[in-house]
Parts: structure tokens; C-alpha cells; sequence
């Protein structure tokens, strides 16, 4: 049976091969692939990594450290590629911007009778998105202007959300 480090292993080398259509053979039927804004289950898994190796067609992928347990596994790692295609992000296309990026990347995994039962990737979209030149609209690049704490509330109420 295999433990997390192997499938943890399998998986990163899958993905630096470019070899991610036989990804799913290596989840749980119910297992799934969560990243920010996005959760996919292991049949959808192959999709979702390409639109990362077509974006960065150099990814390279660099272990930083990693804690295991008899269950999965913890794994800090540092990503690095050039930004030459598209990159589809739950909040829009990014056309290519020619920049070589890093980013930082942690992965839990969880492993049930040798297949991953849950892949959750954590990093910083807004850390990416600023490190390949761009910003969010509606937020400025300028200072905010100095103002005395004494006239502005400490803190501000939310905005009621709206049913649909």
C-alpha cells in the first residue's frame, strides 16, 4: 500500500513530466484537489494542472521541507516559472507577461488505504498576481493619505450581502 510520501512523490513527478492525464489513478473515487476558489475531483484533476504547465511551461517545483504522519503528509515547496501562456484563475484570464515568478505553495495531504483522499494546495493569488506585474482593480498603488486615527472609527462595518 502506498504511503503519502510515494503518492506525494508520484504527483510531483507526474507534474514536472507533464504526465498529469494519469493523475487521478492516484486518488480515492471520492478523493479530491482543492486550491483557492477552486475544488475539483480527480477526473478534472488533469485540466486544471495544465492550465498551470501551459502558463508556465518551464514550472519548475522545489521542496523547501515537509512534515509527515502515519495519515499525509505537509509539504512547503517553492514554484518557479516563466508566465508565456494563459493563465486561467478563478478570477479571470491572465494574459502571459513574459516574467519569471516564484511563489510559495504548501500542500496538505491526506491518504486513506493507499489513494490521496484530499489534495489542498495554499498559496497567496493576490502574492502571484503582484509578482507578474499586475494589480486588482479598484485598489491604487498610491499612499493613503496621512489621517489622524482620532476622526476615523476603528473599524468599519462589512457591507450587508445581497440576496440574490
Amino acid at each position: 500500500m502506498r504511503g503519502a510520501d510515494q503518492l506525494v512523490e508520484q504527483q510531483y513527478a507526474m507534474l514536472l513530466r507533464r504526465d498529469v492525464a494519469r493523475l487521478p489513478d492516484l486518488y480515492a473515487p471520492d478523493g479530491y484537489y482543492a486550491m483557492p476558489g477552486v475544488t475539483v475531483r480527480p477526473v478534472e484533476l488533469p485540466v486544471l494542472l495544465r492550465t498551470w504547465t501551459g502558463a508556465f511551461p518551464d514550472l519548475r517545483l522545489d521542496v523547501l521541507g515537509s512534515v509527515r504522519t502515519a495519515g499525509g503528509a505537509a509539504v512547503e515547496q517553492r514554484l518557479t516559472g516563466t508566465h508565456t501562456g494563459v493563465l486561467h484563475t478563478p478570477f479571470g484570464t491572465v494574459a502571459p507577461t513574459g516574467r519569471t515568478v516564484s511563489w510559495e505553495v504548501v500542500d496538505m495531504v491526506r491518504v486513506r488505504r493507499g489513494r490521496i483522499a484530499a489534495w489542498r494546495s495554499y498559496f497567496d493569488w493576490g502574492q502571484l498576481i503582484a509578482l507578474l506585474g499586475l494589480h486588482v482593480a479598484g485598489l491604487s498603488r498610491q499612499q493613503a493619505p496621512d489621517r489622524s486615527l482620532a476622526d476615523e472609527p476603528a473599524f468599519t462595518a462589512a457591507p450587508q450581502a445581497v440576496a440574490a
